[in-house]
């Protein structure tokens, strides 16, 4: 069920198994060449009808847990079972999942950065949901895997394991697609089952047994972190503290640190930061573009949800003075409670351009307090944008909605931004 990336490697890994199967997909315009010239059926649409035919059912992420085939499935008994599903339990290597609302691709990018240059390894590889199906890589020799899984993966799944479990902040998220914040929550919290070592943001809300939290375990070696806000956003540091506490756990598990013994952890954090010294950051998160007569552009696109908008607002404060940020923000939604959206820090803020799907709804959450332009689309804010912007200013991408509304999805939104603002 599903024939994106993650359907396309279920179906070349069921071929090489020799195992027949059929291909369910609603969406039009799929490239299906290759189960033609393989001899396989493919239905567009979900048909539960088909149901009589098989004997197991493979889930790629996008599938909603309400979709008629998948709950007639599970009625008739049926086995479900995702692909990670399948790589946990056939992969033998060191498996590390992680997940979160926000910074899943940075931590587990950083992650990787660490375990390569620290452990001098090249047998570790960076899997799921940052773009790479886990089935892509069943067979390849791995040492380590660092495994990004999404709630939609998690929810999806029938048998969540790992060595380490890692879950980074939790805030609301996707509740178009989950019936509630605390069904996310609870859906996100699969990733601790049947986990021998668990890492947590920190012990502030419900406490995990077995957990070590990453917030809290460095507050006795802040001073290594002193100036670090100079070159990276706050939201970063976080990041920084969550990918260098996957690798100190993964070396308290083969046993080359201990936790009781801490005599040289601070020569390991300094270490560990001047390995991320030379991290590529990724694009589209807090990307600054450049500046240019005075103003600087900064990418955000990937922030989603409301959650990663704050955050990015929120590591602004302390550079900038008042009223100096322009906010380009709107999209779809995805069912979030934007009252969320009163914290935001007006102060800083100049002006907000709203363009996208829910405009009119999050235009009215901040119209109160913070003057609000509703736009056609990002081109228009743009174009207006220039006559409001002085010395000083920043303009911000940052949409806190879902870019489904209007562009293939953040990277097409955060590239248009680029090409409007002539960084290319």
């Amino acid at each position: 069920m599903g024939y994106g990336d993650t359907g396309v490697s279920i179906a070349k890994y069921l071929h090489n198994q020799s195992v027949p199967f059929i291909v369910m997909d609603s969406r039009e315009g799929l490239d299906c060449q290759w189960l033609m010239d393989n001899d396989y059926e493919f239905i567009n649409g979900f048909n539960v009808d088909i149901l009589d035919q098989v004997e197991k059912v493979y889930l790629s992420p996008g599938i909603s847990i309400n979709n008629p085939v998948l709950i007639r499935a599970k009625s008739l008994n049926k086995e479900v079972e995702t692909d990670i599903d399948i790589f946990l339990r056939i992969q033998t290597c060191f498996k590390i999942l992680i997940s979160g609302t926000n910074g899943k691709t940075t931590v587990t990018s950083m992650a990787h950065k660490l375990f390569s240059d620290y452990l001098l390894e090249n047998k570790v590889l960076t899997l799921g949901n940052i773009g790479n199906p886990v089935l892509n890589n069943l067979s390849k020799d791995i040492e380590i895997a660092l495994i990004e899984v999404s709630s939609f993966h998690l929810e999806l799944s029938s048998s969540i394991s790992s060595d380490i479990s890692v879950l980074l902040n939790v805030s609301q998220d996707h509740l178009d697609r989950h019936s509630s914040f605390d069904e996310y929550k609870k859906v996100k919290k699969k990733i601790f089952n049947k986990s021998k070592l668990k890492i947590k943001e920190s012990s502030s809300d419900l406490s995990t047994e077995g957990c070590f939290y990453y917030k809290d375990i460095f507050n006795e070696y802040i001073h290594c972190f002193d100036g670090l806000s100079d070159i990276w956003a706050q939201h970063n540091i976080e990041n920084i503290k969550a990918a260098i506490s996957i690798l100190l756990a993964y070396l308290i598990c083969v046993e080359e640190l201990s936790f009781e013994d801490r005599s040289n952890w601070e020569i390991f954090i300094k270490d560990c930061l001047n390995i991320l010294n030379t991290f590529n950051r990724l694009p589209h998160r807090f990307e600054t573009l450049g500046s240019k007569e005075g103003i600087t552009y900064i990418n955000d696109s990937k922030a989603t949800n409301i959650s990663s908008t704050l955050k990015a607002l929120n590591s602004l404060q302390d550079r900038y003075g008042d009223r100096k940020v322009i906010l380009l923000c709107g999209g779809d939604s995805k069912g979030q409670d934007l009252n969320e959206l009163r914290t935001i820090p007006t102060s800083l803020l100049k002006k907000v351009y709203i363009f996208g799907l829910d405009k009119d709804l999050i235009a009215s959450y901040l119209r109160d307090f913070v003057d609000v332009i509703q736009v056609k689309d990002m081109k228009e804010a743009l174009s207006l944008v220039v006559e409001e912007t002085s010395n000083g200013d920043v303009i911000l991408l940052s949409p806190a909605c879902s870019s489904t509304d209007m562009y293939n999805d953040y990277k097409e939104r955060g590239e248009e931004f680029r090409r409007l603002t002539n960084f290319i």
